[in-house]
């Protein structure tokens, strides 16, 4: 049986991503006729069309889709082959790749990066932040080895652990009378008067699971992309918040008071996501050590 290198399985897959055969060829550095003939060479050894050609669109075809599907994970697999192979002599001697949700990296990433480069001499540690949908996404695509998120979250296909539970506390002005701080009824608050992170960012829906609103009038429509903006908001009176124990200290020298809700309800997991059947499982669960088990409240 005659096998097809992984260089064209790298063609089709790029090409399945853009969808344009010379964006397809930039992005691995290769010439666009490279690159064409690289994938009618596919089709001839599997015997089917992959990709419909027009003078103006790329189309693929049902098996095309499938295929990529599939070259994707055979790509990945052989990267993962070449990192073990790699690991036997130095399990560092690739870089560590780690991604963390926005509401997360500033609060405990610099620290815990700086507790790695101590405790592993020589390590490459490239740090991203995004989205937890993203950062799962780039973990399933082997683009990262390891991300640091909030849970609960559908994780999918990929493992998780807890390292500790972080709780929350109701921010609002220290003069405001939107909400009784000593006994919050969030239901009780005025429209649009509860402000959270906008779609996407899970510290949004661990707010919303505490709050169990019987409705969403009090939700303001005004969605921010960070804790900073929220923050200032709430120094405004211009509603009130749900602020994590981390990130407490953006509240200094604010006119801002929080009372600390029960964390049986107002909680979010802080934990790692990792691809399963990591060829480096063991210096991931060696870094996953280091994390602290809680942060100054």
């Amino acid at each position: 049986m005659h096998l097809p290198p992984i260089r064209q399985l790298q063609y089709l897959v790029a090409l399945r991503e853009q969808l344009h055969f010379g964006r397809a060829a930039s992005t691995l550095n290769v010439s666009q006729s490279t690159l064409s003939t690289g994938i009618r060479e596919l089709e001839k050894a599997l015997g089917i069309m992959l990709v419909e050609r027009t003078n103006k669109s790329v189309a693929f075809t049902a098996a095309g889709d499938d295929i990529a599907d599939r070259a994707r994970y055979i790509i990945m697999q052989a990267e993962d082959l070449v990192t073990e192979a790699r690991s036997f002599a130095d399990p560092l001697a690739l870089p560590i790749k780690l991604g963390a949700i926005p509401t997360i990296a500033p609060f405990l990433v610099p620290d815990f990066a700086l507790q790695l480069q101590q405790s592993f001499a020589g390590m490459q540690l490239y740090i991203r932040e995004n989205t937890t949908a993203n950062l799962i996404a780039e973990l399933l695509d082997n683009k990262l080895d390891i991300g640091l998120l909030a849970l609960p979250y559908d994780v999918g296909q990929v493992e998780t652990r807890v390292i500790y539970r972080e709780g929350f506390s109701l921010a609002c002005h220290e003069s405001s009378r939107l909400i009784d701080a000593q006994n919050p009824d969030f239901d009780s608050l005025p429209d649009e008067s509860l402000l959270l992170l906008d779609d996407g960012h899970c510290l949004r829906d661990h707010a919303l699971a505490g709050c169990r609103l019987k409705g969403h009038r009090q939700i303001h429509t005004f969605g921010a992309n960070s804790l900073q903006m929220l923050i200032r908001m709430v120094d405004n009176d211009l509603g009130v918040t749900l602020v994590p124990d981390m990130a407490l200290g953006l509240l200094d020298n604010t006119s801002i008071r929080t009372t600390r809700l029960p964390i049986d309800q107002f909680y979010r997991d802080i934990g790692f996501a990792w691809r399963k059947g990591h060829s480096r499982a063991e210096t991931l669960d060696a870094i996953m050590s280091l994390l602290p088990f809680s942060t100054p409240a």
